[in-house]
Order: structure tokens, then C-alpha cells, then sequence
């Protein structure tokens, strides 16, 4: 029988090099659930981001407008066992990001 938990995935500030963000549960048989992506440019200026699952770029070079903020919803994403989710911006420290999901442990 499997759990799964609702959770917040991860937060920060994106930095201008790409970056580990959440690693999916390693354990054989687990894995995660992508529900949604927030991104916030808190800066006066535009602002790239770019969003990898798995090594595979699902937000590539998007350009966020300043003050600007948006959610990308997901219906199911899935990371399997260690997958990455990572992200950088062309300005680092000026978009926040917000990751949530669900973790299915077997």
C-alpha cells in the first residue's frame, strides 16, 4: 500500500546558474507528482527562467515581466525515484519560485 503526501516541494530564490531545486524520493518504487509551478519577478526589470523535470526543460528561457507572477498547473507530472526538479534565471535573485506535488512512497 502506498502513502501519499501533499506537500510544498520547494521555495526560494532562483540564482543565475542552474540549480538543484527538490530531489524525488530514491527509494525504488517511489515517486512524485508535479501539481504546480509559481514563479514571481520581484525586480523592476524582465527577467528569464527556466524550469528542468528530470533534465528536461518544461519552462526553457521564458521571459517573466517585471512584478509579474505566474502558475503553470500541472494534472501529472511525474518524477520517478531521484529525479531532479531544477531551475535558474538570467538575473539571479529576482524570481522566487514556489514547486508543489504529491510524494507517493511504495
Amino acid at each position: 500500500m502506498s502513502t501519499i503526501t501533499e506537500k510544498r516541494l520547494c521555495k526560494g530564490t532562483l540564482t543565475d546558474s542552474n540549480a538543484t531545486l527538490y530531489t524525488a524520493p530514491a527509494a525504488a518504487g517511489d515517486y512524485t507528482v508535479v501539481i504546480g509551478v509559481t514563479l514571481c519577478n520581484k525586480t523592476a526589470s524582465a527577467a528569464t527562467v527556466t524550469i528542468k523535470f528530470a533534465g528536461t526543460e518544461i519552462i526553457g528561457g521564458f521571459t517573466l515581466l517585471s512584478y509579474d507572477t505566474i502558475t503553470v498547473e500541472f494534472a501529472s507530472q511525474i518524477l520517478q525515484e531521484g529525479e531532479l526538479i531544477e531551475g535558474s534565471s538570467g538575473t539571479s535573485g529576482s524570481v522566487n519560485y514556489y514547486i508543489s506535488g504529491k510524494e507517493v512512497v511504495a
